[in-house]
């Protein structure tokens, strides 16, 4: 096997370790309790919304990558990915508002359920979300002004 077939190999493994261990140091940060529920009612209150926000956020994924296979745009803009990724963002935050609002809970909670379950401190998630979401508004403000 020659070094140019194994390098993404090697890459995904040492990226995966750095993401591994940088997980482990923010996990004190992953939030415990939210209005008095702790981590196992705010999952299981929350199980349907999450694991739906989850296959929308990837669904997103799926989608941004389908929009440079299809041809839609060329494999170098920008607005592909943003237009997955941010769709996906806006969806999953959406739905679990929505669920929330439907069953009459507090959507912070839910918020809150997201992130334990991600493993991932609400800032940093809720963060990257919302850059997330700015991308998706900048690539459709971009996509609908473009003349062709």
């Amino acid at each position: 096997m020659s070094f140019d077939i194994a390098r993404p190999l090697v890459s995904g493994l040492v990226g995966g370790i750095v993401a591994a261990f940088f997980c482990v140091l923010l996990s004190r940060w992953v939030p415990s309790v939210c209005n008095g529920k702790n981590t196992e009612m705010l999952a299981r209150e929350n199980r349907i919304a999450i694991w739906i926000a989850n296959a929308l956020f990837f669904l997103g994924f799926v989608v941004g990558i389908a929009i440079y296979q299809v041809g839609l745009l060329p494999n170098n803009d920008w607005r592909g990915l943003a237009v997955g990724v941010g769709g996906g963002s806006v969806l999953a935050l959406a739905v679990l508002c929505l669920f929330s609002l439907v069953q009459g809970r507090n959507p912070k909670e839910a918020y809150v359920a997201f992130a334990i379950a991600q493993g991932t401190p609400i800032l940093l998630l809720y963060g990257i979300l919302m850059l997330s979401i700015a991308a998706f508004a900048a690539a459709v403000a971009s996509l609908l002004a473009s003349p062709g």
